[in-house]
């Protein structure tokens, strides 16, 4: 038997009730046929239409099959409501037709106000009636709030904070954190609630320590946005997330007194006053990238940072310790930035390249030592050296390249490097890797060891008693800590 062809717009009744349901063409794709002839394929979707009240009410639906059984559903209980109706009491008839009266104002079916009237009667737990509730919900948002989303919110704050000139490094972590959280977060600011923090937050793959800098960083966000009426003055922004857990491990990072000598053999002239104030006076990378030279006092042995430089707002002097006026005696300029450069991170990957290569000359040197000393110049090994870590970047690279084409995250680069001597005999070395905020760590852990004064020590490196106790306290002996601040300049070096 022939299927039935059906006709559009199609009415499904029950009663005196008829929903329609329309067929809409939704999208045409072009293919190619077997025999390779261009085919134009089609994609239908189907709406549903009827009225509760006098709102016309449309429903989508990608399956014919799928519209068909809402439409029937609701026609017949559209029909169920109209018999009903007719078996009204007259007081049941007069209270019917006085809430639809009441209901005109809000332009909603009776049925929706009723709904939405008992999930509020519910929520409210006997606590305040429902006008009482929505009466104190419009006291507090009785401001017109700016339709502002989350991206142009934070192009605002990024401008504001540009000309209100702060400092490059926290201008840095502002673009950074909230870069990423405007695109995960693009809705309206004022639409941003926990759970949705919640989910952004468990969903960042990164340490605790970042997502408490993210976290950080984005309620300064919310900050901005209240004080610009961008969202209500309750919006609870992020104090609803509680503050991620941080191992000890992440928080605690520190150089020995070798490895800080090792970087310093090698560092250029004008490296030295950032990596020996961080490492002997315990300034943050961004104080340090703010301080200028007058506010290092060398003859009186102190160094002053202003409330303004400071991450605290707070002014403090900073003793200069013994083997820090070493390096430092050399006349310095009076005036101008103690850090010169506008791209740290770049001067310290420099900086690790060369500890490196420093590192792979003395594998070789030891190396030669062991195999009977002159049996090859400088300029052979060297020769041989440059060859070889030609060969291993050629490797890494199609390494790369080869995970890239079979869509893997790429390799990291190896900390166990390899070169080799002319006769071929291989040579491993270690690659050396910044230690992020370690001078400064390192510099509270051997002066807490060093006087075994906490107070000072938070007072000098402008942090709380708490923190410190918790963190450094024998974190090293005292041995080392008179080893760390015995590290000298040689001749050559100064």
């Amino acid at each position: 038997m022939k299927k039935k062809r059906r006709s559009f717009p199609m009415e499904v009744s029950s009663g005196s009730v008829t929903v329609k349901i329309y067929r809409v063409r939704n999208k045409v794709y072009h293919k190619k046929s077997t025999t390779g002839r261009p085919v134009e394929s089609q994609r239908f979707g189907y709406t549903i239409s009827y009225f509760a009240g006098k709102r016309r009410i449309l429903k989508m639906f990608a399956d014919f099959d799928e519209a068909y059984a809402e439409a029937k559903s609701k026609a017949d209980t559209l029909s169920r409501g109209e018999l009903d109706a007719l078996h009204l009491r007259s007081e049941d008839a007069r209270a019917y037709v006085n809430a639809m009266l009441l209901a005109q104002p809000t332009g909603l079916p009776l049925e929706i106000l009723v709904k939405e009237y008992v999930e509020a009667w519910t929520a409210l737990g006997g606590k305040a009636t429902v006008p009482e509730a929505a009466r104190e919900y419009a006291r507090r948002h009785q401001h017109d709030i700016d339709k502002k989303t989350v991206p142009e919110a934070v192009k605002k704050m990024l401008e504001t904070r540009e000309t209100d000139g702060t400092s490059d490094a926290y201008y840095k972590v502002l673009k950074h954190y909230l870069g990423q959280f405007k695109d995960k977060v693009a809705c309206q600011a004022n639409l941003v609630t926990t759970p949705m923090l919640t989910e952004y937050f468990r969903g960042m793959e990164v340490s605790p320590r970042s997502k408490n800098n993210a976290r950080a960083t984005i309620g300064a966000f919310f900050k901005f946005c209240k004080e610009n009426g961008w969202v209500t003055r309750d919006h609870e922004g992020v104090s609803g997330i509680p503050k991620f857990k941080e191992r000890a491990s992440e928080l605690i990072e520190i150089y020995s007194p070798k490895e800080l000598a090792e970087i310093l053999a090698v560092a250029r002239k004008e490296m030295i006053p950032f990596l020996t104030i961080g490492a002997f006076a315990g300034l943050r990378t961004a104080e340090i990238e703010r301080l200028d030279w007058n506010e290092v006092h060398v003859k009186d042995r102190f160094i002053e940072i202003k409330a303004a430089k400071a991450k605290t707002a707070s002014r403090r002097l900073v003793p200069i310790s013994e083997n820090l006026a070493a390096w430092l005696k050399k006349p310095q300029q009076e005036h101008g930035r103690v850090w010169d450069f506008e791209n740290s991170a770049k001067q310290i990957n420099w900086l690790m390249e060369d500890v490196t290569e420093a590192r792979a000359m003395a594998a070789i040197r030891k190396a030669v030592d062991k195999a009977g000393g002159d049996r090859w110049t400088q300029d052979e090994l060297e020769a041989a050296h440059m060859a070889r870590q030609k060969k291993e970047r050629k490797a890494f690279a199609e390494r790369r390249k080869k995970a890239a084409a079979e869509g893997h995250n790429p390799p990291d680069e190896p900390m166990e490097l390899t070169t080799e001597l002319p006769d071929g005999t291989e040579v491993t070395y270690r690659r050396a890797a910044w230690k992020k905020n370690a001078l400064r760590h390192s510099y509270i852990s051997y002066r807490v060891a060093e006087i075994h004064d906490v107070a000072k020590v938070a007072l000098e490196a402008g942090n709380s008693a708490q923190i410190i106790f918790q963190h450094y306290r024998e974190l090293v002996r005292e041995k080392e800590a008179k080893e760390w601040f015995a590290i000298m300049p040689t001749k050559s070096e100064t």
